[in-house]
């Protein structure tokens, strides 16, 4: 009898981005291609954490859809463009999770829950404790502490408010200007 080995597969590491005020300019419930704004040295930024071997996941609550103020379609526009802006950065987008759910739904996937970081881990076989998560909001670091992923906070978006909620977290949580400053993370 032969024995197949089959050769141990290393878990990727990744970066999740939350879209609003960290990805793109902060614009509530922005539908349109046209409104999106590359934050100044992000597009510089994603393409040195891609090029440290991260993948790049935008997870992102769409409440809008569940809301009815625009739909899925419009969504799916408004990531096409933001893809098209960080492509002329030789930027790619490893994937996209949304949550389209009204928060009175009480799904499974709106963050803070850990859900969509769990699917992706899945999906892509990422370690979760390797990874980051760069957020603004504190839907995004109570997310990323639950998925046991490494919580970043932005000041951009809603980042200055989050802020002055951080003591309430026994999770140490980097902090920083904005998207082009969290390359530092790499370097340490």
């Amino acid at each position: 009898m032969t024995t197949t080995f089959t050769p141990y597969k290393q878990l990727q590491k990744a970066l999740f981005l939350d879209r609003d005020g960290v990805v793109i300019k902060y614009v509530p419930y922005l539908s349109k291609p046209e409104q999106v704004e590359l934050p100044l040295g992000a597009g510089e930024a994603l393409k040195y954490w891609q090029n440290a071997g991260y993948l790049l996941i935008l997870v992102t609550n769409q409440s809008g859809i569940g809301r009815g103020y625009y739909c899925l379609d419009e969504v799916e526009r408004v990531h096409r463009h933001i893809c098209d802006e960080y492509g002329k950065f030789g930027v790619t987008f490893d994937d996209i999770f949304i949550c389209p759910h009204h928060p009175q739904d009480n799904c499974l996937c709106r963050k803070p829950s850990p859900q969509m970081l769990i699917n992706a881990s899945q999906k892509h076989q990422i370690s979760l404790s390797q990874s980051f998560f760069i957020g603004d909001a504190p839907s995004d670091v109570e997310c990323a502490i639950k998925a046991e992923c490494q919580p970043v906070l932005v000041l951009t978006g809603r980042g200055q408010e989050t802020l002055r909620k951080l003591s309430e977290y026994s999770t140490r949580i980097e902090v920083f200007e904005g998207l082009r400053d969290t390359v530092k993370l790499i370097k340490s």
